[in-house]
């Protein structure tokens, strides 16, 4: 498999479970990071059935964490009758640093809006409880969730995932000091707009991601991605950050170090 990557380049948000659907080996590729220098990674909850099978991972690299959640697209439904005690049972795992991906999502209709911001709720007063970060998904829905996000306080911090390039969404996000993460789609040549808000985003409040298997940077746009080509995403934020690579490669890791509370490994 083709890397592009750097050492010590991180990737916070991807997808074990749905990369292996899309067929990619995830432990001979998470090999291949580790033995090319990737340094942390983290692997986002979308349903809480899966979560034994994402720890099998762990083994393959020393960086690779997890995240704990029920993405807002998962109907109740499909939720266990216990989803409440799992969650924050998963929540607990030491391998796990953030809680999510949990947000709203208006774009498709898989789950009813009462349903997602019962999650939402959820996920909010977990990440309170077990102490650790909450990560944002938000889809045709930023004047909602920013209504959502200004109501209350984040003591853990919080991650708005592949930053969608809302100015208010992510102006309201920087006031109270969450992450800001940019995926694939931010190297796309219609995202402008996503690339102009790296002129108000500060370094200090920025990640990088994949959000593997989707959204494969350009110039492999269209193609099945994985956290390999998080390169060219750092090399975008660079050119238009006007910084070296090898500083951004640093202040990202450091960013991530912090947003997940491993300033110590």
């Amino acid at each position: 498999m083709n890397l592009h990557i750097e050492k010590g380049m991180i990737d916070s948000h991807f997808h074990t479970q749905e990369m292996i659907r899309k067929g990619i080996d995830v432990h001979e590729l998470l090999r291949q990071l580790a033995s090319e220098g990737m340094d942390f990674l983290l692997d986002a909850g979308v349903q809480l059935g899966d979560f034994e099978q994402r720890l099998t991972f762990l083994d393959d690299h020393k960086g690779l964490f997890l995240a704990a959640g029920i993405h807002p697209n998962i109907p109740s439904g499909e939720w266990p009758e216990d989803y409440h005690s799992i969650l924050k049972e998963q929540a607990q795992h030491p391998s796990v640093k953030a809680l999510g991906e949990t947000g709203l999502d208006f774009f498709r209709d898989h789950s009813c809006r009462k349903d997602q911001y019962s999650l939402l709720d959820l996920h909010y007063s977990l990440s309170k409880e077990v102490k650790k970060p909450l990560i944002f998904h938000c889809r045709s829905a930023e004047k909602e969730l920013s209504e959502w996000i200004a109501e209350r306080d984040f003591p853990f911090g919080a991650v708005l995932h592949c930053f969608p390039g809302d100015p208010d969404l992510g102006k309201l996000a920087v006031e109270k000091g969450f992450m800001i993460s940019l995926a694939g789609n931010s190297t796309f040549k219609n995202a402008q707009n996503i690339r102009d808000a790296l002129d108000w985003i500060p370094l200090k409040q920025l990640l990088t991601e994949t959000d593997s298997p989707y959204l494969s940077p350009h110039p492999k746009r269209g193609k099945i991605n994985h956290p390999g080509r998080i390169g060219y995403i750092y090399e975008m934020i660079a050119e238009k950050k006007k910084i070296s690579l090898n500083d951004l490669i640093d202040r990202i890791n450091r960013n991530f170090r912090s947003f997940t509370d491993l300033q110590n490994i």
